[in-house]
């Protein structure tokens, strides 16, 4: 495996250790006041640009000087996204996606001189029923608000060994991917839905599952390329797809003209959501006209499932920051 594919979860493990070193709790719990003046500066407003003139709103947490960590719903489909906190502005400039295609849970990264304040992750088993909770995001826009409540439940979840935090704490549309905190500030939950119904019921992820991303990365990518072999990509020597020499990654005006109707402004800004993620990713181009981002292994398995399945050819433009348009063997 190559230095450029580990990258990213290099940096998390760093992240993570950061964190975990943070963690250890003060003697006494700290009143609303005083846990808003200590987590709130991590907060942040996260405004994506989806296109065509639409946005969605969300919030993220910073757990490390350059990284955030968020629900991929609000980031999923972007083509920029923007963090916003008062006055200030900082630019996301790759989104990382937990592998488990089940956990709504990404990582923003951004510029390391962005130098964002930071918040210690709560260990699960600090984490009790009847504990207060405090929740920080963006419900409907209205950044850094705080609302207070309690870990009314702790839910069984069929894709971890880690429950999913249910709480009293109020959490609305925006909220989602805020911070859940315990009375020492810490963050102990990444906020990711609202019951539609419900008052007073909202969800949170454990924040202790991001501290085992780095290592569910790290198992991903160890896959990723005997499925970038079976797509019948050239491979150099160092294990990376070879570059083709269409055009350079970024140069949106060298896609491909597809046929069936497709239209090349839509094809574009599917290349911009590309341009975004972090690795492992590959954009494709189906034989029936269809493309996109694919993000995970199982996405690509799905894909090359699906094309045998219609006996189409699944085309790779380009694969991480490679493109390999123009010299894919038939797949095998």
């Amino acid at each position: 495996m190559t230095q450029l594919l580990r990258r990213p979860a290099h940096l998390l493990h760093a992240a993570m250790a950061l964190t975990a070193a943070c963690g250890a709790a003060p003697a006494l719990a700290l009143d609303a006041e005083e846990i808003f003046e200590r987590a709130a500066p991590a907060v942040w407003t996260v405004k994506s640009d989806l296109g065509n003139g639409q946005f969605s709103v969300g919030s993220a947490v910073a757990i490390a000087p350059n990284l955030l960590v968020t629900a991929c719903h609000v980031v999923g489909k972007a083509i920029t996204v923007q963090l916003v906190q008062r006055q200030r502005e900082v630019k996301v400039i790759r989104i990382l996606r937990d592998p488990v295609p089940e956990h709504d849970l990404c990582v923003l990264q951004t510029e390391a001189a962005a130098a964002l304040a930071t918040v210690a992750i709560a260990p699960m088993d600090s984490v009790r029923v009847g504990a207060r909770a405090y929740a920080i995001g963006s419900p409907h826009g209205l950044e850094l608000t705080l609302s207070e409540g309690l870990v009314s439940a702790l839910r069984a979840n069929a894709t971890s060994t880690l429950p999913t935090i249910q709480t009293s704490a109020s959490i609305s549309s925006g909220s989602s991917g805020g911070g859940l905190f315990d009375a020492q500030a810490r963050l102990m939950g990444v906020t990711i839905n609202v019951s539609p119904g419900g008052q007073n019921l909202g969800f949170a992820y454990p924040a202790q599952l991001v501290m085992g991303l780095p290592q569910r990365m790290d198992a991903e990518l160890a896959q990723w390329h005997a499925g970038l072999k079976k797509l019948g990509l050239l491979m150099g020597a160092n294990g990376e797809p070879l570059l083709s020499g269409h055009a350079e990654l970024g140069n949106e005006a060298a896609l491909p003209v597809i046929g069936g109707g497709s239209d090349p402004a839509a094809l574009q800004m599917a290349y911009k959501q590309f341009l975004l993620q972090s690795l492992p990713r590959a954009f494709m181009i189906t034989g029936d006209g269809h493309f996109g981002t694919v993000t995970s292994l199982a996405g690509l398995n799905e894909q090359l499932a699906g094309c045998a399945q219609k006996k189409i050819t699944c085309a790779v433009y380009a694969v991480n920051s490679t493109v390999v348009w123009g010299q894919q063997q038939p797949g095998r």
